[in-house]
């Protein structure tokens, strides 16, 4: 199970990367997908669950 969070965690920081790195330099406003995974990477908090539902928000901004 932990190795299953550990990995959830480590998709998230790549998804967060490729979904800031499509929206540009140039944005204003962070949507609340990013927020929320920002929030989890400084505040670990999210159980398994809460970690795949949060990639899949991420993955559907790409």
């Amino acid at each position: 199970m932990e190795e299953d969070v550990n990995g959830l965690r480590s998709e998230i920081e790549g998804l967060m990367e490729r979904v800031m790195e499509s929206m540009g330099m140039g944005t204003l406003l962070i949507p609340e997908e990013i927020q929320r995974g920002m929030n989890e990477t400084a505040n670990p908090s999210l159980d398994a669950d809460g970690l795949r539902a949060l990639r899949d928000d991420l993955k559907a901004l790409l």
